[in-house]
Protein backbone atom coordinates (compact mmCIF):
# COMPACT_ATOMS: atom_id res chain seq x y z
CA UNK A 1 0.00 0.00 0.00
CA UNK A 2 1.43 3.35 -1.07
CA UNK A 3 1.00 6.71 0.58
CA UNK A 4 1.02 10.04 -1.17
CA UNK A 5 4.39 11.64 -0.52
CA UNK A 6 2.76 15.09 -0.29
CA UNK A 7 0.90 14.08 2.84
CA UNK A 8 4.15 13.42 4.60
CA UNK A 9 5.17 17.08 4.22
CA UNK A 10 2.06 18.54 6.01
CA UNK A 11 3.14 19.94 9.41
CA UNK A 12 1.36 18.52 12.42
CA UNK A 13 0.78 22.09 13.87
CA UNK A 14 0.65 25.63 12.62
CA UNK A 15 3.80 27.50 13.50
CA UNK A 16 3.31 30.92 15.16
CA UNK A 17 5.09 34.09 14.12
CA UNK A 18 8.64 33.88 15.36
CA UNK A 19 8.76 37.55 16.53
CA UNK A 20 5.73 37.25 18.86
CA UNK A 21 6.21 36.14 22.46
CA UNK A 22 5.19 32.54 23.03
CA UNK A 23 3.26 33.42 26.16
CA UNK A 24 -0.36 34.34 25.15
CA UNK A 25 -0.62 37.14 27.72
CA UNK A 26 2.69 38.70 26.68
CA UNK A 27 1.67 38.40 23.02
CA UNK A 28 -1.58 40.30 23.78
CA UNK A 29 0.32 43.07 25.59
CA UNK A 30 2.82 43.28 22.74
CA UNK A 31 0.10 43.62 20.12
CA UNK A 32 -1.70 46.26 22.22
CA UNK A 33 1.52 48.26 22.42
CA UNK A 34 1.87 48.12 18.64
CA UNK A 35 -1.70 49.40 18.31
CA UNK A 36 -0.93 52.36 20.61
CA UNK A 37 2.17 53.22 18.59
CA UNK A 38 0.17 53.10 15.36
CA UNK A 39 -2.55 55.37 16.81
CA UNK A 40 0.09 57.81 18.05
CA UNK A 41 1.63 57.97 14.62
CA UNK A 42 -1.78 58.62 13.05
CA UNK A 43 -2.42 61.43 15.55
CA UNK A 44 0.95 62.99 14.75
CA UNK A 45 0.16 62.86 11.04
CA UNK A 46 -3.29 64.40 11.65
CA UNK A 47 -1.82 67.23 13.75
CA UNK A 48 0.81 67.88 11.09
CA UNK A 49 -1.83 68.02 8.35
CA UNK A 50 -4.03 70.37 10.40
CA UNK A 51 -1.04 72.60 11.09
CA UNK A 52 -0.19 72.76 7.40
CA UNK A 53 -3.80 73.66 6.60
CA UNK A 54 -3.78 76.41 9.22
CA UNK A 55 -0.54 77.89 7.89
CA UNK A 56 -1.83 77.82 4.31
CA UNK A 57 -5.13 79.41 5.35
CA UNK A 58 -3.37 82.17 7.30
CA UNK A 59 -1.13 82.91 4.32
CA UNK A 60 -4.14 83.04 2.02
CA UNK A 61 -5.97 85.39 4.39
CA UNK A 62 -2.85 87.55 4.70
CA UNK A 63 -2.57 87.87 0.93
CA UNK A 64 -6.28 88.66 0.71
CA UNK A 65 -6.02 91.36 3.38
CA UNK A 66 -2.94 92.86 1.70
CA UNK A 67 -4.86 93.12 -1.56
CA UNK A 68 -7.88 94.80 0.05
CA UNK A 69 -6.16 97.09 2.56
CA UNK A 70 -5.28 99.80 -0.01
CA UNK A 71 -8.83 99.77 -1.40
CA UNK A 72 -10.38 100.08 2.04
CA UNK A 73 -7.92 102.83 2.95
CA UNK A 74 -8.86 104.69 -0.25
CA UNK A 75 -12.42 104.94 1.10
CA UNK A 76 -11.20 107.68 3.44
CA UNK A 77 -11.33 109.95 0.38
CA UNK A 78 -13.56 108.19 -2.15
CA UNK A 79 -14.94 104.82 -3.17
CA UNK A 80 -12.63 103.02 -5.64
CA UNK A 81 -14.05 102.83 -9.16
CA UNK A 82 -13.14 99.17 -9.76
CA UNK A 83 -13.53 96.55 -7.09
CA UNK A 84 -12.58 92.86 -7.23
CA UNK A 85 -15.11 90.24 -6.31
CA UNK A 86 -15.02 88.63 -2.88
CA UNK A 87 -14.55 84.85 -3.19
CA UNK A 88 -17.16 82.79 -1.39
CA UNK A 89 -14.49 81.13 0.75
CA UNK A 90 -13.27 84.56 1.93
CA UNK A 91 -16.63 86.12 2.79
CA UNK A 92 -16.19 85.85 6.54
CA UNK A 93 -12.65 87.21 6.44
CA UNK A 94 -13.68 90.15 4.26
CA UNK A 95 -16.62 91.04 6.52
CA UNK A 96 -14.28 90.93 9.48
CA UNK A 97 -11.85 93.25 7.69
CA UNK A 98 -14.63 95.61 6.59
CA UNK A 99 -16.14 95.87 10.07
CA UNK A 100 -12.75 96.63 11.56
CA UNK A 101 -12.31 99.58 9.20
CA UNK A 102 -15.91 100.70 9.70
CA UNK A 103 -15.42 100.95 13.46
CA UNK A 104 -12.15 102.82 12.95
CA UNK A 105 -13.57 105.55 10.69
CA UNK A 106 -16.09 108.34 11.23
CA UNK A 107 -18.04 110.82 9.14
CA UNK A 108 -17.77 110.81 5.37
CA UNK A 109 -15.08 108.11 5.39
CA UNK A 110 -17.52 105.74 7.06
CA UNK A 111 -20.20 106.64 4.51
CA UNK A 112 -17.78 105.82 1.69
CA UNK A 113 -17.09 102.48 3.28
CA UNK A 114 -20.82 101.77 3.41
CA UNK A 115 -21.13 102.65 -0.29
CA UNK A 116 -18.37 100.16 -1.01
CA UNK A 117 -20.31 97.56 0.99
CA UNK A 118 -23.45 98.10 -1.08
CA UNK A 119 -21.42 97.90 -4.27
CA UNK A 120 -20.14 94.50 -3.19
CA UNK A 121 -23.62 93.44 -1.97
CA UNK A 122 -22.40 92.84 1.56
CA UNK A 123 -25.95 93.20 2.86
CA UNK A 124 -26.99 90.15 0.80
CA UNK A 125 -23.94 88.22 1.96
CA UNK A 126 -24.74 89.10 5.58
CA UNK A 127 -28.38 88.03 5.24
CA UNK A 128 -27.22 84.69 3.87
CA UNK A 129 -24.70 84.19 6.68
CA UNK A 130 -27.28 85.15 9.29
CA UNK A 131 -29.22 81.99 8.52
CA UNK A 132 -26.17 79.73 8.67
CA UNK A 133 -25.78 77.31 11.57
CA UNK A 134 -22.19 78.38 12.19
CA UNK A 135 -21.99 80.72 15.21
CA UNK A 136 -19.02 82.61 13.79
CA UNK A 137 -20.88 83.37 10.58
CA UNK A 138 -23.98 84.48 12.49
CA UNK A 139 -21.99 86.88 14.65
CA UNK A 140 -20.18 88.60 11.79
CA UNK A 141 -23.46 88.85 9.86
CA UNK A 142 -25.23 90.49 12.82
CA UNK A 143 -22.44 93.03 13.31
CA UNK A 144 -22.37 93.88 9.60
CA UNK A 145 -26.14 94.33 9.35
CA UNK A 146 -25.99 96.66 12.33
CA UNK A 147 -23.24 98.78 10.81
CA UNK A 148 -25.10 98.94 7.50
CA UNK A 149 -28.35 99.91 9.23
CA UNK A 150 -30.17 97.12 7.39
CA UNK A 151 -33.80 96.96 8.58
CA UNK A 152 -34.79 93.98 6.43
CA UNK A 153 -33.73 91.55 9.15
CA UNK A 154 -35.29 93.54 12.02
CA UNK A 155 -37.60 90.76 13.20
CA UNK A 156 -34.86 88.14 13.00
CA UNK A 157 -32.57 90.31 15.11
CA UNK A 158 -35.31 90.92 17.67
CA UNK A 159 -35.82 87.18 17.92
CA UNK A 160 -32.09 86.66 18.48
CA UNK A 161 -32.21 88.98 21.51
CA UNK A 162 -33.97 86.14 23.32
CA UNK A 163 -31.31 83.61 22.30
CA UNK A 164 -29.81 81.79 25.32
CA UNK A 165 -26.29 82.52 24.06
CA UNK A 166 -25.08 85.77 25.70
CA UNK A 167 -22.64 86.36 22.85
CA UNK A 168 -25.24 86.01 20.11
CA UNK A 169 -28.00 87.91 21.92
CA UNK A 170 -25.70 90.81 22.86
CA UNK A 171 -24.54 91.08 19.25
CA UNK A 172 -28.21 91.33 18.21
CA UNK A 173 -28.79 94.05 20.82
CA UNK A 174 -25.85 96.04 19.52
CA UNK A 175 -27.08 95.68 15.92
CA UNK A 176 -30.59 96.86 16.81
CA UNK A 177 -29.17 99.90 18.60
CA UNK A 178 -27.03 100.68 15.56
CA UNK A 179 -30.00 100.37 13.21
CA UNK A 180 -32.57 102.36 15.23
CA UNK A 181 -31.91 102.97 18.91
CA UNK A 182 -35.00 105.09 19.39
CA UNK A 183 -37.36 102.40 18.14
CA UNK A 184 -35.87 99.61 20.22
CA UNK A 185 -34.85 101.12 23.56
CA UNK A 186 -38.40 101.28 24.92
CA UNK A 187 -38.61 97.49 25.22
CA UNK A 188 -34.92 96.69 25.15
CA UNK A 189 -34.05 98.29 28.51
CA UNK A 190 -36.48 95.92 30.22
CA UNK A 191 -34.77 92.97 28.56
CA UNK A 192 -31.39 94.34 29.64
CA UNK A 193 -32.60 94.43 33.24
CA UNK A 194 -33.89 90.86 33.18
CA UNK A 195 -30.92 89.24 31.39
CA UNK A 196 -28.47 88.87 34.26
CA UNK A 197 -26.16 86.82 32.04
CA UNK A 198 -25.37 90.01 30.10
CA UNK A 199 -22.40 91.84 31.68
CA UNK A 200 -23.65 95.11 33.11
CA UNK A 201 -20.52 96.98 32.04
CA UNK A 202 -21.15 95.94 28.43
CA UNK A 203 -24.76 97.12 28.64
CA UNK A 204 -23.76 100.49 30.11
CA UNK A 205 -21.17 100.95 27.35
CA UNK A 206 -23.81 100.33 24.66
CA UNK A 207 -26.24 102.75 26.28
CA UNK A 208 -23.49 105.36 26.52
CA UNK A 209 -22.89 105.04 22.77
CA UNK A 210 -26.62 105.47 22.15
CA UNK A 211 -26.45 108.75 24.10
CA UNK A 212 -28.32 110.15 27.11
CA UNK A 213 -30.87 111.88 24.89
CA UNK A 214 -32.18 108.53 23.68
CA UNK A 215 -31.82 106.38 26.78
CA UNK A 216 -33.07 108.67 29.56
CA UNK A 217 -36.84 108.41 29.06
CA UNK A 218 -36.89 104.64 28.38
CA UNK A 219 -34.76 104.06 31.48
CA UNK A 220 -37.03 106.20 33.65
CA UNK A 221 -40.15 104.40 32.42
CA UNK A 222 -38.65 100.94 32.88
CA UNK A 223 -37.28 101.77 36.34
CA UNK A 224 -40.58 103.16 37.61
CA UNK A 225 -42.41 100.11 36.26
CA UNK A 226 -39.95 97.68 37.87
CA UNK A 227 -39.97 99.57 41.18
CA UNK A 228 -43.75 99.23 41.35
CA UNK A 229 -43.61 95.43 41.13
CA UNK A 230 -42.79 93.59 44.33
CA UNK A 231 -39.91 91.13 44.02
CA UNK A 232 -38.13 92.92 41.15
CA UNK A 233 -35.36 94.37 43.32
CA UNK A 234 -32.58 92.86 41.21
CA UNK A 235 -34.01 94.38 38.04
CA UNK A 236 -34.39 97.75 39.74
CA UNK A 237 -30.73 97.61 40.79
CA UNK A 238 -29.60 96.87 37.23
CA UNK A 239 -31.77 99.68 35.86
CA UNK A 240 -30.39 102.13 38.42
CA UNK A 241 -26.88 101.15 37.42
CA UNK A 242 -27.80 101.72 33.77
CA UNK A 243 -29.15 105.16 34.70
CA UNK A 244 -25.58 106.33 35.18
CA UNK A 245 -25.58 107.24 31.46
CA UNK A 246 -28.87 109.20 31.61
CA UNK A 247 -29.36 112.95 32.05
CA UNK A 248 -28.73 113.66 35.73
CA UNK A 249 -31.30 116.44 36.01
CA UNK A 250 -34.02 114.20 34.54
CA UNK A 251 -33.61 111.21 36.85
CA UNK A 252 -33.23 113.01 40.19
CA UNK A 253 -36.90 112.98 41.16
CA UNK A 254 -37.38 109.33 40.16
CA UNK A 255 -34.29 108.20 42.03
CA UNK A 256 -35.34 110.12 45.14
CA UNK A 257 -38.76 108.46 45.18
CA UNK A 258 -37.25 105.01 44.73
CA UNK A 259 -34.71 105.49 47.55
CA UNK A 260 -37.39 106.75 49.95
CA UNK A 261 -39.72 103.84 49.22
CA UNK A 262 -37.14 101.05 48.92
CA UNK A 263 -36.59 98.47 51.63
CA UNK A 264 -33.97 96.42 49.81
CA UNK A 265 -30.45 97.61 50.77
CA UNK A 266 -29.05 97.00 47.28
CA UNK A 267 -31.74 99.20 45.73
CA UNK A 268 -31.04 101.95 48.27
CA UNK A 269 -27.28 101.79 47.64
CA UNK A 270 -27.72 101.86 43.85
CA UNK A 271 -30.11 104.82 44.11
CA UNK A 272 -27.85 106.81 46.41
CA UNK A 273 -25.03 106.52 43.85
CA UNK A 274 -27.11 108.60 41.41
CA UNK A 275 -28.04 111.49 43.70
CA UNK A 276 -26.51 114.77 42.56
CA UNK A 277 -28.99 117.35 43.87
CA UNK A 278 -28.04 119.10 47.15
CA UNK A 279 -31.76 119.24 47.98
CA UNK A 280 -31.55 115.48 48.63
CA UNK A 281 -28.79 115.79 51.24
CA UNK A 282 -31.15 115.04 54.11
CA UNK A 283 -32.17 111.83 52.38
CA UNK A 284 -28.50 110.91 52.04
CA UNK A 285 -27.69 111.72 55.67
CA UNK A 286 -30.61 109.59 56.85
CA UNK A 287 -28.82 106.50 55.52
CA UNK A 288 -25.50 107.09 57.29
CA UNK A 289 -26.69 104.84 60.11
CA UNK A 290 -28.09 102.11 57.84
CA UNK A 291 -27.43 98.56 58.99
CA UNK A 292 -25.88 97.56 55.65
CA UNK A 293 -22.30 98.76 55.28
CA UNK A 294 -22.50 99.23 51.50
CA UNK A 295 -25.44 101.62 51.95
CA UNK A 296 -23.35 103.67 54.35
CA UNK A 297 -20.50 103.64 51.80
CA UNK A 298 -22.83 105.04 49.11
CA UNK A 299 -24.05 107.72 51.50
CA UNK A 300 -20.58 108.98 52.46
CA UNK A 301 -19.48 109.00 48.83
CA UNK A 302 -22.44 111.22 47.92
CA UNK A 303 -21.51 113.59 50.76
CA UNK A 304 -18.03 113.80 49.30
CA UNK A 305 -19.53 115.00 45.99
CA UNK A 306 -22.29 117.40 47.07
CA UNK A 307 -21.82 117.78 50.81
CA UNK A 308 -22.00 121.09 52.70
CA UNK A 309 -19.48 122.50 55.21
CA UNK A 310 -21.52 121.00 58.06
CA UNK A 311 -21.00 117.53 56.59
CA UNK A 312 -17.34 117.69 57.51
CA UNK A 313 -18.33 116.87 61.09
CA UNK A 314 -20.63 114.08 59.87
CA UNK A 315 -17.88 112.50 57.79
CA UNK A 316 -15.41 112.85 60.65
CA UNK A 317 -17.76 110.83 62.84
CA UNK A 318 -18.03 108.20 60.10
CA UNK A 319 -14.27 107.63 60.42
CA UNK A 320 -15.13 105.59 63.50
CA UNK A 321 -17.50 103.24 61.67
CA UNK A 322 -17.14 99.55 62.48
CA UNK A 323 -16.58 98.62 58.83
CA UNK A 324 -13.23 99.31 57.15
CA UNK A 325 -14.67 100.32 53.77
CA UNK A 326 -16.97 102.90 55.36
CA UNK A 327 -14.03 104.46 57.20
CA UNK A 328 -11.94 104.45 54.03
CA UNK A 329 -14.58 106.17 51.89
CA UNK A 330 -15.38 108.63 54.69
CA UNK A 331 -11.73 109.68 54.68
CA UNK A 332 -11.72 110.04 50.90
CA UNK A 333 -14.97 112.01 51.06
CA UNK A 334 -13.34 114.44 53.48
CA UNK A 335 -10.49 114.87 51.00
CA UNK A 336 -12.98 115.45 48.17
CA UNK A 337 -14.90 118.25 49.95
CA UNK A 338 -13.99 121.42 48.00
CA UNK A 339 -13.97 123.67 51.09
CA UNK A 340 -11.59 121.50 53.13
CA UNK A 341 -7.80 121.82 52.82
CA UNK A 342 -5.19 119.24 53.76
CA UNK A 343 -4.07 121.50 56.59
CA UNK A 344 -7.60 121.46 58.02
CA UNK A 345 -7.64 117.68 57.79
CA UNK A 346 -4.33 117.45 59.65
CA UNK A 347 -5.88 119.42 62.49
CA UNK A 348 -8.91 117.11 62.46
CA UNK A 349 -6.64 114.07 62.46
CA UNK A 350 -4.64 115.34 65.43
CA UNK A 351 -7.83 115.71 67.46
CA UNK A 352 -9.29 112.26 66.74
CA UNK A 353 -9.48 110.10 69.88
CA UNK A 354 -9.87 106.89 67.84
CA UNK A 355 -6.47 105.62 66.69
CA UNK A 356 -7.97 103.64 63.80
CA UNK A 357 -9.89 106.70 62.58
CA UNK A 358 -6.72 108.81 62.78
CA UNK A 359 -4.73 106.22 60.84
CA UNK A 360 -7.38 106.03 58.12
CA UNK A 361 -7.50 109.80 57.69
CA UNK A 362 -3.70 109.92 57.70
CA UNK A 363 -3.60 107.35 54.89
CA UNK A 364 -6.09 109.38 52.83
CA UNK A 365 -4.05 112.55 53.36
CA UNK A 366 -0.86 110.76 52.27
CA UNK A 367 -2.59 109.44 49.13
CA UNK A 368 -3.86 112.94 48.31
CA UNK A 369 -0.38 114.43 48.61
CA UNK A 370 1.21 111.82 46.34
CA UNK A 371 -1.58 111.94 43.73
Amino acid sequence: MRFDQSLATVPDRVETLSWLPHDPLLALVFQFGLLIIACSMLMLVAVFVLRIRLVLRQRREKRFAAAWQPLLAECVYQVPETLPQVPRAMRYHFLKLWNYHHESLVGSARKNLEQLAYALKLEEISRDLLHQSDLRSKLIAIVTLGHLGDRTQWHELRALVADPSPMLSLAAVRALLDIDAGATLTWLVTVMASREDWPLARIVAMLKEAGPGRVTLPLIAATEAAAGVEGDARQVVRLLRMMEVAHTESIGAVVGRIVRAATDPEVVAAGLRLIQDPHDLELVRSHLAHESWFVRVSAVRVLGRIGEPADRVVLTNMLGDRHWWVRYHAARALIALPFTSLADLEIIRAGLPDRFAADMLGQAIAEARTA
